[in-house]
């Protein structure tokens, strides 16, 4: 008579889902020793997983979400304010034609400096008070980055907000006369956003401008010369809306 021997199964070959599968299905009472091997595998392979506490986790991931508006504190809402209204300021600088007073240019660096400083302090201050906000910026490297790099972009945002945003914006609201007026220009190299510019030289009362013009226009014409400029002139500056060569 032959008796069948079955090898006990190698449990440290089991994933963990597979010894809980095996503790819900064997019959101990059948198995004793399986049973037990079984189990003893699974805390072995439970104790060896890195250690998670779901409370840290789950408030972690809330520090890492962003905050709601109404969630901020209201320094913080200034500061996010300003700064959106400082990318919108950056995006006239680049669209309009307008040529400023050289009257405002000339008192402007003060207000810049002194603007910049003051967007500053609110920044950092709102990452001081605003826990919640400061995990958020801090939680990666650009933010981390950004932090440090503030001052500098706030100089830059600053500077296309005081010289060209705000004095156009004041130009719409003003009073204004048409007008044309004669402007030297030369060639200047392009850009993104105007790819074939002339660059206008101050006249009278107004700064240096720029004129963006189509690439068989600007091909055509020599690299000095004089431009009729056509638009509003108020006392915060000159809108352009047309010109002519001739």
């Amino acid at each position: 008579m032959r008796i069948a021997i079955t090898e006990q199964p190698d449990y440290a070959a089991y994933s963990i889902e597979e010894l809980e599968d095996v503790l819900e299905n064997i019959d101990k009472q059948a198995f004793p020793e399986r049973y037990q091997a079984a189990k003893n595998e699974l805390a072995v392979k439970r104790a060896a997983l890195p250690f998670e506490d779901d409370t840290d986790s789950a408030h972690q991931d809330e520090h890492f979400t962003r905050p709601k508006w109404s969630e901020l504190h209201p320094i913080t809402r200034i500061s996010n304010g300003t700064f959106l209204v400082l990318i919108g300021a950056m995006f006239v600088s680049v669209l309009t034609d307008f040529i400023v007073i050289n009257a405002w240019l000339d008192n402007s660096n003060w207000a810049i400096v002194f603007l910049t400083f003051a967007y500053s302090a609110f920044y950092y201050l709102a990452i001081f008070i605003d826990k919640r906000h400061a995990q958020f910026v801090t939680k990666d490297l650009r933010g981390k980055m950004t932090l440090f790099g503030m001052p500098l972009l706030a100089f830059f945002l600053w500077f296309s907000f005081v010289d060209t945003a705000l004095p156009y914006t004041l130009h719409l609201a003003s009073d204004k006369q048409e007008t044309e007026r004669k402007f030297a220009y030369e060639k200047g190299s392009g850009s993104k956003h105007c790819r074939h510019p002339l660059l206008l030289k101050e006249n009278g009362p107004l700064s240096d401008g720029r004129l963006c013009l189509r690439e068989s226009e600007h091909k055509r014409l020599p690299n000095k010369g004089w431009v009729y400029v056509k638009g509003y002139e108020s006392g915060f500056g000159f809108d352009i809306e047309g010109y002519r060569f001739r």
